[in-house]
């Protein structure tokens, strides 16, 4: 392991371990090593870069669509030293106090670096249940615009009631996906999840689906959008298109609340996206993560080439800036759903 992305690893685990001890609970999904930072676009505009376990991205992981560098999250090591990481203890674990007095000056140090200002943490504003975490608790619809005129549909499956939103001749659901898969239900292999598996959660925010369910998961008369079909929603609400995959101009398609980093939009086309985070799955491990920054939704279109057995396209919306992203990620993580009317 170099020296930057070693440092990278270290500063994420002592954060991890000060983010716990403030809290009164763990966060029962967010996985470990998951640690967001800043960097800048080819346009000078901040873009997050996440570092996930086991090369997972969510930004785009095709060599043959691949982000610019700048734009894409940075990717965890698969390389470390295993025992280096067997001799740091686990996060919460006691240690003597001789290496928690060392431990705590180091992790002042580079606290004080990452947050020059000190840490202001808005507890009201956060779930009970994790640190720096969007109120998923909200009731559905509470981050609607309220200055939007919504259309609306009766998924006839289960009455489901959705808003829809019409942009440049086409009509949207203006709310993520929530239908149970009852097709796949029997399946042993899980497709579909509620962040954190809380049914609570897939009623403020929609489910989680694969994209192979994803492809069969609309109600009749709708489909899933494909990837010129996000193309053109963002030519529609103006947005520019900086190059192939890399676009300006989200923050008229995020509901105008419930965005971590001050990173809600102005919604002027009754979008009202919402950061629902992902599920992802690796060959290690599987969890939860990017709720209240990320907003990740599945196109029907897949990757070129061989990369079409394991990646498909999908539209990315972050917290820390005002660029849309359309590229590919694994087809087996849980993104969000909107269908677009046929």
């Amino acid at each position: 392991m170099n020296m930057k992305r070693g440092c990278l690893v270290a500063s994420s685990a002592l954060l991890a371990a000060a983010l716990f001890a403030c809290s009164d609970s763990s966060n029962p999904g967010l996985p470990e090593n998951d640690v967001s930072a800043v960097g800048n676009a080819d346009d000078g505009s901040p873009v997050s870069k996440t570092v996930l376990p086991e090369e997972e991205s969510v930004a785009g992981e095709s060599s043959e669509q691949s982000a610019p560098e700048s734009a894409e999250p940075a990717v965890q090591d698969d390389s470390a030293d295993e025992s280096s990481a067997d001799e740091s203890p686990a996060v919460g674990e006691e240690t003597s106090s001789s290496s928690s007095i060392e431990s705590s000056a180091s992790l002042d140090s580079i606290l004080t670096i990452i947050f020059p200002d000190g840490i202001d943490i808005d507890t009201a504003r956060h779930d009970p249940d994790s640190v720096g975490v969007w109120h998923f608790y909200d009731p559905r619809g509470t981050h609607d615009n309220p200055d939007f005129a919504y259309g609306e549909m009766t998924d006839p499956r289960d009455g489901n009631v959705y808003k829809t939103t019409t942009i440049g001749g086409q009509v949207w659901m203006a709310e993520n996906l929530n239908y149970f898969d009852i097709e796949g239900a029997a399946s042993s292999i899980k497709n579909d999840w509620c962040y954190w598996d809380k049914p609570e959660n897939c009623e403020s925010a929609g489910r989680l689906y694969t994209w192979n369910v994803a492809q069969r998961i609309c109600p009749e008369g709708w489909r899933l959008p494909t990837k010129s079909d996000w193309e053109s929603l963002l030519q529609e609400v103006g947005a520019d298109s900086l190059n192939e995959i890399l676009w300006k101009g989200s923050s008229k398609l995020k509901s105008k609340s419930g965005w971590e980093n001050d990173g809600s939009g102005t919604d002027d086309f009754g979008f009202t996206a919402l950061p629902a985070g992902m599920k992802f799955t690796t060959s290690t491990q599987d969890g939860f993560t990017y709720h209240g920054c990320s907003s990740l939704m599945w196109a029907a279109t897949e990757a070129d080439g061989g990369a079409a057995d394991t990646l498909a396209y999908h539209m990315y919306l972050d917290c820390s800036n005002d660029n849309a992203i359309v590229n590919t990620v694994r087809k087996i993580n849980g993104l969000s759903v909107r269908c677009v009317k046929e």
